[in-house]
C-alpha cells in the first residue's frame, strides 16, 4: 500500500504525507477577517493552529480526509468563524 498520500481542503488547504512526514499548507488566514484587538486575533490564531493540527492528526492515523463531510466541515467552521 502507498503510504504517500495528498488532501486537497477548502481554502487552500494542502496535507501532504511523505514517508512518514505529514506537512500542511493552509490559508485559513487570508480568508478569516482580522480583528482590531490583539486578543481576537490572537484566538483566531489559535483556532487557525488546532484546525490544521487536527487535520494532521487525523491524516497522521490514517483517516481518509478526501470524504466530501470533511470539506463541508471546514466550510462550516470558516463560516461560523467569519461571522463571529
Amino acid at each position: 500500500m502507498d503510504k504517500n498520500r495528498e488532501f486537497l481542503l477548502p481554502f487552500g488547504i494542502e496535507i501532504t504525507i511523505e514517508d512518514g512526514c505529514t506537512s500542511i499548507e493552509s490559508h485559513l488566514p487570508e480568508v478569516l477577517p482580522a480583528f482590531r484587538f490583539p486578543v481576537e486575533n490572537g484566538r483566531i490564531v489559535g483556532v487557525i493552529e488546532g484546525v490544521e493540527q487536527l487535520l494532521l492528526s487525523l491524516a497522521r492515523v490514517g483517516i481518509d480526509l478526501s470524504n466530501p463531510q470533511f470539506a463541508e466541515a471546514i466550510r462550516d467552521c470558516v463560516a461560523n468563524l467569519q461571522s463571529g
